[in-house]
């Protein structure tokens, strides 16, 4: 009787080569989703509240579009590029203004 047959645990998933990876890739194009349209009139509200966060150096919770999926972000606005449109925030990342969807203060 081979002892190391004792061991082996059926794994269903993970049948076939690199369906685990499959999977994950299958999930994570299901979880995309579009950019919300935000009318002018919210655009030039988000631009206020962004200058008066800057300015004020308040902390703001701040929600952004990339690649397909909203984050949330508690924050402060360390540098505004104006040219390029990029916040640079102050965690040592930047977004650009098109990005935003919503900004809070704390």
């Amino acid at each position: 009787m081979n002892k190391k047959r004792e061991n082996i645990k059926w794994a269903p998933f993970e049948s076939l080569f690199h369906s685990k990876d499959l999977e994950k890739e299958i999930l994570e194009e299901k979880s995309l989703c579009s950019k919300p349209i935000l009318s002018e009139d919210n655009l030039e509200i988000l631009e206020k509240k962004i200058l008066s966060a800057y300015h004020t150096q308040s902390f703001i919770f701040l929600n952004y579009f990339f690649h397909g999926h909203i984050y949330h972000k508690k924050t402060c606005i360390l540098f505004l590029d104006y040219q390029q449109r990029k916040i640079f925030l102050e965690d040592h990342t930047s977004i650009y203004f098109e990005q935003v969807l919503s900004l809070d203060f704390l």
